[in-house]
């Protein structure tokens, strides 16, 4: 019988599940335990059961996997956030490779895939340029750290996080220390009274800016006060307030309020330079984000005489690596504040040969700026119909792109917006993944449509998490237009 929650179980792990649980079965049945390891035997308390698998809790190791390490970590507990770092680093790369392989046979049907050997890093330590600290209270007494594993309320005060650089850590010791000079209240979420939210922490680490962003449930009276005391502790660039008035527990609002410095940091990525501003998205591992635009730009393969699209294109980092190579560069993101700084990156980097455009991605795709590929509409059906919404004619003349890079986020893109990207009738199209199940989704979608999966290249973005990127690179298979 499949066992019920509260039971105790014992088994071995055999592998790990997309999302970082430890994968086991009894007999034939299913277990996920959480902080299980493959190699591990392990006695597990089920917490939930479902028609075909269960989930548990590990209560006691009873044999260490072979590929165990000690946890660096002083937190690992509390926070949880990097439960990969007691798995060997190889190992760690050994299963993410295997995931994304497993997600496009499993999830898109697609059985003879070539998944490269990953991109991983010499040191998986201190890399992100961006930590999000939030602010709370333990018994009395002002604390800036991350939220307890599984809980809202409570706020772990982590001193040092060894994904973050030392110079990060010594930025959250500083405001962390003013703020208890000047005896400021932290916010709390249960009564909604006080005042201090969020930090958010961020570095170039090819430049060394510093910003540092302050979340507040308001303005108040002593900002230049702590500014100038944190000034004194750490050399930061910029340093910025941001309002959150809102009960919603995220870094999020009005601002940035600039107190000192411009509200950007700048980073320089594959060898072009960003500026990038302070409630912008740009990855958080700086190194391995140069590797991933790098590889993406070696599969995108773009041509001098010919466009190129670069659909989510955010701050503009990608559009401006093909636009060195491209005869035109059409860059899309729904975010305007994005938009408005793929533009003057541009601009930083004497590139003329890009144009950015903001609106929803999928809207902007039914009529986009170069037409159609009669060829490949022809082939975008549902239901065994065309689609009549694609096709109406273009407004412009017909010139196919030779590539369209696309980089949406987790969820994936929707069939409309994969049907409409390829009529745009590239030669290739290189997609960009945070995550292998979507990605496997897209691409059965899109070899329907009439492209081939030439090949999928992992990026290990996050070391000692779950979380992978991965580079897709399908080329067209039909005939092209003349």
């Amino acid at each position: 019988m499949p066992p019920r929650p509260g039971d105790i179980v014992e088994l071995p792990v055999d592998t790990l599940a997309y999302g970082g649980q430890g994968l086991g079965r009894l007999d034939s049945f299913v277990v996920f335990v959480r902080g299980a390891l493959p190699g591990d035997v392990v006695r597990a308390e089920v917490t939930r059961r479902k028609a075909g698998y269960a989930e548990a809790r590990l209560v006691e190791l009873l044999a260490p996997s072979p590929r165990r390490t000690p946890f660096r970590c002083d937190h690992p507990a509390d926070v949880g956030g990097c439960e990969w770092q007691t798995l060997d680093y190889d190992a760690q790369l050994e299963f993410k490779r295997r995931q994304v392989a497993e997600a496009l046979k499993h999830v898109g049907g697609l059985e003879h895939v070539v998944v490269e050997p990953i991109r991983g890093m010499a040191d998986p330590w201190r890399y992100r340029n961006k930590m999000e600290y939030s602010f709370g209270e333990d018994e009395g007494r002002l604390v800036l750290g991350m939220h307890r594993r599984g809980s809202w309320r409570d706020v772990v005060d982590v001193a040092d996080c060894l994904l973050a650089p030392v110079e990060v850590a010594r930025a959250r010791q500083a405001v962390l220390t003013a703020c208890r000079a000047l005896a400021l209240p932290a916010y709390s979420p249960v009564t909604h009274r006080g005042l201090l939210r969020h930090l958010v922490v961020r570095r170039g680490r090819a430049t060394g800016d510093l910003l540092l962003n302050l979340f507040v449930a308001s303005r108040f009276a002593r900002e230049e006060e702590l500014a100038a005391r944190v000034a004194d502790e750490v050399a930061s660039t910029s340093f910025a307030l941001t309002v959150n008035e809102s009960r919603a527990d995220a870094a999020v609002g009005v601002g940035p309020f600039m107190l000192a410095g411009p509200p950007w940091f700048e980073e320089e990525l594959a060898g072009v330079r960003l500026r990038v501003p302070a409630l912008a998205f740009l990855q958080t591992n700086s190194e391995m984000c140069g590797v991933l635009y790098e590889t993406a730009l070696s599969c995108a393969r773009p041509e001098a005489g010919r466009s190129a699209y670069d659909l989510y294109c955010g701050i503009g980092g990608v559009s401006l690596l093909l636009a060195r190579r491209a005869a035109l560069v059409h860059g899309l993101e729904i975010q305007e504040e994005a938009i408005a700084a793929a533009r003057e990156n541009a601009s930083l980097n004497d590139e003329t040969r890009v144009s950015f455009t903001a609106g929803d991605v999928r809207a902007l795709l039914l009529d986009p700026p170069t037409g159609r590929d009669p060829l490949i509409e022809e082939l975008v059906r549902a239901d065994g119909k065309p689609h009549q919404s694609l096709r109406r004619p273009a407004t412009h003349p017909f010139d196919p792109p030779a590539v369209v890079v696309t980089d949406p986020p987790r969820a994936g893109m929707s069939k409309k917006a994969v049907e409409r990207m390829a009529l745009l009738g590239a030669d290739r199209i290189v997609y960009i993944s945070c995550n292998p199940t979507t990605l496997a989704a897209n691409a059965a979608q899109l070899v329907t449509i009439g492209y081939r999966l030439e090949s999928v290249i992992p990026v290990d973005m996050f070391p000692h998490t779950h979380h992978i990127e991965a580079v897709a690179t399908f080329v067209r298979t039909t005939g092209h237009a003349s």
